[in-house]
C-alpha cells in the first residue's frame, strides 16, 4: 500500500544514514576513527524515525561499547596474545543483521569512563527527546565497555531501559557504593574469566523497580569469550534487547 515502509526497507534507509555518517566496513582501518558527532548521532536517529513513521513496527536501538583493547590499539581489529582477534566491527554487522539500529563510537586512548558514561547518558536522552520509547533502547558494553554501560545505567536511573554487562564486573564496581544501577539488567559473564566476574555483588545493591537476570557462560574461553559474536552471548543479548528474557 502506497505510503508504507517494510522492515527490510526500514533497514535499508537505516543502514544507509549509518554509512553516511560511519568509514566503510571493511575489518582493518589504518587509524583510529573519530567518534561521531552529535549532529551525525541526531541526523541518524531522526531518519530512522522518520523511516519508522509510516510502519508499525518501531526500530530499536543498541548502543554498543567495545572492550579496552580498541582504545590501546587503536585499530578495530586488535588482537590479544591469550584471547585472539576482537572481532568490533564483526560484532557491529551482527547486531545490525539482527534488525537494530545501532551507534558505537570507538573511543579514543585513555578515555575516562566516568566522563564517556555521560557522553551515553546524552546519546540516550537525545533518543528519549525525540519519542523513543525507553523499552526500544539498549545500552551494551563488554568490559571496560561494560563498565561504561554500568555508570550511564547508574547515571540515567530508567527503570524501562536496558542494559547488557558482559565481563564488565569487578572490584572497580563493587567498591563503588554510590552506584546504584538501575534498568533491565542483564549481566553475561564467562566461568572461565578472572577479569569480568559475575555482577550479583552490584544488582544486590541495584535501584528499586529493577528487573535483573544473569547467565554464566562456560565456554573455557576466558575473557576472549566476548571478542567475537559467539551466539552463546550474542543470542541472550539479541532476546534481552527486543525485551525478551533470554
Amino acid at each position: 500500500m502506497r505510503g508504507r515502509t517494510s522492515a527490510g526497507s526500514f533497514r535499508g534507509v537505516v543502514n544507509k544514514a549509518l554509512d553516511a555518517a560511519l568509514p566503510p566496513a571493511p575489518y582493518v582501518y589504518p587509524s583510529p576513527q573519530p567518534m561521531m558527532p552529535r549532529a551525525t548521532v541526531l541526523a541518524i536517529l531522526f531518519v530512522a524515525l522518520l523511516s519508522a513513521s509510516s510502519q508499525s513496527q518501531a526500530p530499536r536501538y543498541v548502543i554498543y561499547l567495545h572492550a579496552k583493547i580498541v582504545e590501546e590499539e587503536g585499530v578495530r581489529r586488535p588482537t590479544d596474545p591469550a584471547f585472539g582477534v576482537y572481532e568490533y566491527d564483526a560484532i557491529l554487522d551482527s547486531l545490525r543483521h539482527a534488525g537494530f539500529v545501532l551507534l558505537s563510537d570507538q573511543r579514543p586512548s585513555g578515555t575516562d569512563s566516568d566522563s564517556f558514561a555521560i557522553r551515553v547518558a546524552q546519546q540516550v536522552d537525545s533518543l528519549l527527546r525525540l519519542g523513543v520509547s525507553p523499552r526500544a533502547i539498549t545500552v551494551m558494553g563488554f568490559s571496560k565497555g561494560g563498565w561504561i554501560a554500568i555508570l550511564a545505567s547508574s547515571r540515567l536511573h530508567n527503570p524501562a531501559i536496558s542494559f547488557v554487562f558482559m565481563g564488565a564486573c569487578g572490584p572497580w564496581a563493587f567498591e563503588r557504593p554510590d552506584l546504584h544501577v538501575r534498568g533491565r539488567l542483564l549481566s553475561l559473564y564467562e566461568t572461565s574469566d578472572s577479569l569480568g566476574v559475575s555482577c550479583a555483588p552490584l544488582f544486590a545493591r541495584r535501584s528499586p523497580g529493577s528487573h535483573i537476570r544473569e547467565l554464566g557462560l562456560s565456554l573455557g574461553l576466558g575473557h576472549g569469550t566476548f571478542f567475537q559474536p559467539r551466539s552463546a552471548w550474542l543470542g541472550p543479548a539479541i532476546a534481552w534487547a527486543h525485551g525478551r528474557d533470554p
